[in-house]
This record gives C-alpha cells, structure tokens and sequence, in this order.
C-alpha cells in the first residue's frame, strides 16, 4: 500500500514538472541551478569567466543526439537526419523511443561527431602500419583505426567492456584487430608499433552532457588520480613506438592538468619526439592541439595531441 501511494505521490511530482517546469529557486548559486558540483563550478568559473561556465553547465544539461557515421555514400538525407557539423558523412538520427526503437542503419557505430574527428586523425597517422589502442573499449575508435590500419592490438583494463567490444567487432566485421585486457601501465611492448593510440581514462569533464552522472563523481583527488595514470599510460606508449612511428594521445577532458600540462610534461620529459600540428577546423584547434569546448563548437569536449618519433 505505502509502494502504492509513494508511485503515485512521484507521478503526481513528474506531471506537475511537465506542466509547469521547474520551480525557480530564488538567489540560487550556480550548482544548485545547474546541478553541478559547486567545486567544479568554482574551479570552471576562475578559468572560462561566469558565462562561458553556465554555457557549459547549461549545455551539459541538455539532451545528446544520437549519430554516426553513415556506411557508403550514403547521406543524413537518406537517414531522414541531420548532417555533421565537421563530419561529410556523420548523421544525427531523429529520436524515437529508446534506442532500439530507432531506424539507424547496419553498419553504424553511435558516438559524437567529436569522438569521430579525432579517431580518424589517429587513424590516418597510422594508416597501413601496426596499431596499438591502448583504452579501446567499447570501440569507438576502433571502428576508424581498423579501416586504416594493417593490424591492431586493443587493449582495455575492463573484461566487462571488452565483452562489448568483441560484440562491436562481431557486428561491425573489424578484422585484423586483437582483443587484450591488461593494465595499459604495464605493458610488455618495446617499439614495433607504428602508431599507439592512447585514449586515456580521465575525469570525463568534456562529455558531462553523455555522462550526467559522472559529475558526481569529481574531487580534486580523482584529477590528481587520472593525471598519474595518463603519464604512466604516456612512459609506456613511448616505449612501444617504433622508430618513425607515432604516439597519439587523447582524452574527454577539459582540464588543463589532463591536456596541455600532459603535453608540456611529455615534451620535457622525453626526448627525440617532435609534435605533429593536428589541422582542423579553426576552432577545434589550439596550437596545434584538438582542443574543443562543447557549448562553442557543439559536439563533446574532447583533446588530442600527437607526436612522431625520430628515426
């Protein structure tokens, strides 16, 4: 009976938001109006000024669209979609009920337009050689390298995500790629890899909007946490480059001790590895770095570096 009546009392809640939005909370702070931890939104607003933080907060609040890239020749026309902002053939899909419900075609793997551009400049770096993924599941990337590359070697600390991804593989037909799950800190590999391709854990700051619930999960102590594993993760794709080969590092990340600190403490820190300038849109791009801000450029905060080293 209590079950009976707390169902109802939260209907009644829900319909009452449909109607008429959601209460104004009078001399509200930030947090509490855009459900951000009041940390973060302290440490954003010091960086990018108030309003390019609620232009943040807000877009994290909305709703994602869900696209890919479309098989063939095909267009967003086709699709009864949308077409990329950068991307010729990615396609937002109208939504329609939950995800299963939704007439996307064979072939496509749903992520953001941002995931795609950065893949595909990984890709292209390695194109015909020997890869190796280091953050692979549930394979995102995957999906780009493997159409480039001669092999591929993924590796994911996360059995359970790399169950995923031999399912993506199974449906997406990624031949020549190599499962492996194993701590991408210890790795066996000396050289050998004409591009390794790190996508590294991090606190997940650029893709909030996808992942509402990770905000929750931010503390200092995690961005301290994520930058260690990044520089070990860098020490340890290094060391599996061969000569010639490059070394590209990305993460969905805004802050500056998981991207632009990363790089500078890589260039100190390891010599006879020279930058290669990442081209793009210009407002993707910063020195030579993927650098995107979500509300400013509309698809997922995503970085990315890379780098070739010497023969």
């Amino acid at each position: 009976m209590g079950s009976h009546r707390g169902r109802g009392f939260v209907n009644a809640v829900l319909r009452r938001l449909a109607a008429e939005g959601e209460p104004c909370i009078k001399n509200a702070s930030p947090d509490v109006i855009w459900s951000h931890p009041p940390e973060l939104v302290k440490r954003w607003t010091s960086r990018f000024g108030k309003d390019r933080t609620a232009a943040l907060m807000e877009w994290n609040n909305s709703v994602p669209p869900i696209g890919g890239v479309t098989p063939g020749n095909s267009s967003a026309v086709e699709y009864k979609g949308t077409a990329g902002r950068y991307v010729r053939d990615y396609t937002e899909f109208p939504r329609m009920g939950d995800l299963n419900q939704m007439d996307i075609p064979e072939g496509v793997y749903i992520q953001d337009e941002a995931n795609v551009i950065v893949a595909r400049m990984g890709a292209l770096l390695g194109a015909g050689g020997r890869v190796l993924e280091v953050g692979a599941a549930p394979g995102g990337k995957t999906h780009h390298l493997a159409g480039k590359a001669d092999s591929v070697v993924s590796v994911d600390r996360s059995f359970e995500r790399m169950g995923l991804w031999k399912e993506n593989r199974s449906r997406l037909g990624w031949e020549h790629c190599l499962p492996l799950v194993a701590l991408g800190g210890e790795l066996p590999f000396a050289g050998g890899f004409d591009l390794v391709f790190i996508d590294a854990p991090c606190t997940n700051t650029g893709v909030y909007r996808r992942r509402s619930d990770a905000r929750w999960n931010w503390s200092e102590e995690l961005l301290v946490q994520c930058s260690d594993l990044q520089r070990e993760l860098l020490r340890k794709g290094a060391e599996a480059v061969a000569d010639g080969g490059v070394l590209f590092y990305s993460t969905c990340s805004l802050e500056p001790e998981e991207d632009q600190d990363q790089v500078e403490w890589f260039e100190s820190s390891f010599a006879g590895f020279d930058r290669i300038p990442l081209q793009g849109p210009e407002e993707l791009v910063r020195d030579g770095l993927i650098s995107i801000f979500p509300p400013e450029c509309s698809i997922d905060g995503i970085f990315a570096a890379a780098w070739r080293r010497g023969l």
